[in-house]
This record gives C-alpha cells, sequence and structure tokens, in this order.
C-alpha cells in the first residue's frame, strides 16, 4: 500500500464494492457461517504500489454489521463496509 490507514480503508471498500458485494451469500456469509474471500485482480493505481496490484481479501459478518480486511494484516476489527439487514443481505445505502 501506498500510505497508511486511509489507503487501507479505501481499498477494503474499493473490493467490497466491486467484486465482493456481488458474492455476498446471506444464507452463509450473513449468517456468520462463513467468511467470503475475495481476491482483487488489479486495483487502481492510485491505492497500491507497482509492485503489489493483486491483493486478497477476507469479509465476515460482525453482529448486524459487515467488515472486511487483507488477508495477512494484523488481527483486528477490520473496516466496516455495510450493515446487514434481517435476511443476512447488505442494506442499500
Amino acid at each position: 500500500m501506498t500510505n497508511g490507514p486511509n489507503y487501507a480503508y479505501v481499498a477494503i471498500r474499493d473490493a467490497w464494492e466491486k467484486e465482493a458485494k456481488q458474492h455476498w451469500d446471506g444464507r452463509t456469509h450473513g449468517r456468520g457461517l462463513s467468511l467470503l474471500i475475495v481476491k482483487m485482480a488489479r486495483l487502481p493505481d492510485s491505492l497500491m504500489s507497482t509492485s503489489t496490484r493483486s491483493l486478497t481479501f477476507e469479509f465476515w459478518r460482525d453482529q448486524n454489521k459487515i467488515r472486511g480486511r487483507f488477508i495477512g494484516a494484523d488481527p483486528g476489527n477490520g473496516v466496516v463496509v455495510a450493515k446487514l439487514g434481517e435476511d443476512g443481505l447488505p442494506l442499500s445505502k
């Protein structure tokens, strides 16, 4: 990553919007039964250095939210990317 937490936040949100949201399954991921693992082939140049264009992310349910982080990142709470409805699906903004 080029610089600090702001870039990480933007990259995680970008991965959620462009890839992970379409693969979120309310029956498994939305019920907390499994993680959603997403590999992004390429992130925008403004977010990544030339040596690191491809990253893998994980997204999971945390109470009524969906959180995401880079796989291999320091353990932590991750970034909130969406809120969940009762059906386990992301709520519209």
